[in-house]
């Protein structure tokens, strides 16, 4: 019996599967691991939170690390000049506000009963009441939400899964700091962390990947 032409030539095309076609975002795998690594140490940090910090900054650095040993992992391509300009500058942009964001806690910290030096007690308290004192939570949230936008950023080079954590992330902030305000920070944390989480393993194992189109 001969083949059909037709059929003979279905055959290369029904091998080809779409672990085989070039990932429209080469570094994504990169982004979910570290992401989990990330989302990791701050969900820790947030469960043991007399060790938040070593959590915190352990989770970063071995997310930098997972996200530089994904190299190693099978190819899924070579990512553009756009994306790693939009890698770059993601980073850039988070310290560039994360610095504004302590910098202006500090100052109002440090600043604001310098001012008030020499004024009658009933005019500090009354200063004191017309203007809300910075304080921790509010710091917190404000650079969970300042994490949150450059996660925008940084969906040019990991694609829209990144950029929808960022705007999830982010609304996540606003929340506590202007609708929900008597909400823990503690539970706005760890919302934070599962997000990160959750969207890390996304990335990491989803196939085929969401794109802008």
């Amino acid at each position: 019996m001969i083949a059909s032409p037709h059929l003979a030539a279905l055959v290369p095309l029904a091998a080809t599967t779409a672990n085989d076609l070039p990932h429209p975002y080469p570094l994504i795998r990169g982004g979910g691991l570290f992401l989990l690594c990330v989302g990791l140490g701050f969900l820790l940090g947030w469960i043991f939170q007399s060790r938040w910090i070593p959590f915190a900054i352990g989770g970063g650095v071995a997310g930098f690390i997972a996200s530089g040993l994904s190299a190693l992992l099978p190819s899924l391509g070579s990512p553009s000049f756009v994306q790693i300009a939009g890698l770059v500058g993601s980073f850039v942009l988070e310290m560039g506000l994360i610095y504004l964001v302590i910098s202006r806690y500090q100052k109002q910290q440090g600043l604001e009963p310098e001012k008030q030096q020499g004024l009658e007690p009933e005019k500090q308290s009354t200063q004191q009441d017309l203007k809300q004192q910075p304080d921790e939570r509010t710091l917190i949230l404000t650079i969970l939400f300042v994490v949150g936008l450059h996660f925008l950023t940084m969906g040019l080079a990991h694609g829209p899964l990144m950029t929808i954590l960022g705007l999830a992330t982010s609304a996540n902030a606003l929340i506590g700091l202007y609708v929900a305000k008597s909400l823990p920070v503690r539970a706005l944390g760890v919302t934070d962390a599962l997000l990160k989480l959750g969207f890390g393993a996304w990335m990491l194992l989803a196939y085929p990947a969401v794109t802008f189109g």
